[in-house]
């Protein structure tokens, strides 16, 4: 693998992360506002992992050359993001059975 690319691991987390921050960028009704938060998110993450936008190009780039090694990064992704909508959907659960319902006078 090229020095220049971001290793699989790291690569992974970082698709994680996107995924994540595309999910709630597609709950924004509003264009504009969706891009402005993709935009901040998308640097965020890019911070968070000491890379800019340019080397993740780079490395999504690699990636797509190398199917087999992207695949198995998105396997484990797959896992993680149903993983996270299974505890979510938990969390929603046990929010709602614990809403309080007025007493009726």
């Amino acid at each position: 693998m090229p020095q220049n690319i971001i290793p699989p691991d790291k690569m992974q987390n970082i698709l994680y992360d996107i995924h994540v921050a595309d999910g709630y960028i597609s709950s924004i009704s509003i264009l504009d506002s969706s891009k402005k938060v993709a935009a901040s998110y998308y640097k965020g993450i890019y911070k968070k992992f000491g890379i800019d936008s340019a080397k993740y190009a780079q490395s999504m780039t690699y990636y797509y050359k190398h199917p087999k090694d992207l695949d198995e990064m998105y396997k484990v992704i797959a896992k993680r993001l149903a993983k996270q909508q299974k505890a979510m959907e938990k969390a929603d659960s046990i929010a709602k059975s614990k809403k309080v319902v007025p007493a009726v006078k």
